[in-house]
């Protein structure tokens, strides 16, 4: 073989080396960049027993968009990609008045906890919490 053909193999060698590895790391996932806001928490009655079925209405005062969220059986819910800005959150449930909340601010990445607790009038009693 040729000194000539031998520098030529070893070019081609070297792009495909150098392919490769691109491509393998171009392929790696990244952390996607967050956007969005996450509010969640639990209801809870008087009595500390759980709310189960509540319907909260998560409205961004800006856009007017609202994000519908109910209660599992552990009276726990989440509002996930809520765009960053003002809310208001509307509480509703079978045997307890239905109450707002307004001037929660979420920021971007944030997860807001949002707890209530209700009293035997079926009044909530509303105590936000947030972290970054």
């Amino acid at each position: 073989m040729s000194s000539r053909s031998s520098s030529a193999a070893y070019a081609i060698g070297r792009a495909t080396v150098a392919t490769l590895i691109l491509g393998i790391v171009l392929s790696v996932p990244t952390r996607a960049q967050v956007a969005g806001a996450t509010l969640s928490g639990t209801i809870t009655d008087s009595s500390a027993r759980v709310v189960l079925e509540a319907h909260l209405a998560i409205k961004n005062v800006a856009t007017g968009v609202i994000a519908l969220v109910t209660t599992n059986s552990e009276g726990f819910y989440t509002a996930a990609n809520l765009l960053p800005g003002e809310y208001t959150v509307t509480v509703s449930a079978t045997g307890f008045n239905t109450e707002e909340r307004t001037g929660i601010f979420l920021t971007v990445g944030a997860q807001q906890i949002f707890d209530l607790a209700g009293v035997s009038s079926g009044l909530f009693n509303g105590d936000l919490h947030g972290f970054s």
